[in-house]
């Protein structure tokens, strides 16, 4: 008795082992957030990646964002480099831009020969300020970061 149920434990212990689990996913969206440079007065959102794991030679990251007030979306590609970790998108400067306003942002890898998609992650950002709030004139001028005169 005592012998079939280490037996049984240790079948139970070999079928586990075997079950097959999920891939890890290519890539994570890490950070991101709306920005609002103030030395120029404009805003911008965007997104880091993080690698999970190596991606296939020569693929292609392909980074799409919602425009504000449109539906057109901004998009930016960048080659996957050995040993880069971490990928930085970020959009051109920004019109219109609504407080608490989800807007989509979309990474896809994919294969750089057929541009077959090998990976997609969706996710959303929201502005905590509405654009129309923010100064219009960048608030300081010069390299010393001077107050604007114009205000």
């Amino acid at each position: 008795m005592r012998f079939a149920f280490i037996i049984c434990c240790c079948l139970g212990l070999v079928l586990t082992a075997c079950k097959e689990e999920a891939p890890t996913p290519f890539l994570k969206i890490v950070g991101g957030s709306f920005i609002f440079n103030y030395r120029y007065s404009k805003m911008s959102y965007g997104f880091v990646a993080r690698q999970l794991r190596p991606l296939p030679d020569g693929s292609i990251l392909e980074a799409s964002f919602e425009l504000p007030g449109t539906d057109r979306k901004y998009v930016i590609t960048k080659p996957a480099r050995s040993g880069q970790l971490q990928y930085r998108f970020e959009t051109e400067a920004l019109h219109g831009v609504k407080k608490d306003t989800p807007y989509k942002v979309q990474l896809k890898l994919l294969e750089a020969k057929t541009g077959k998609e090998l990976a997609r992650i969706e996710t959303a950002f929201k502005s905590e300020v509405d654009q129309d709030s923010l100064p219009s004139k960048a608030p300081v001028v010069g390299p010393g970061y001077q107050a604007n005169p114009d205000y």
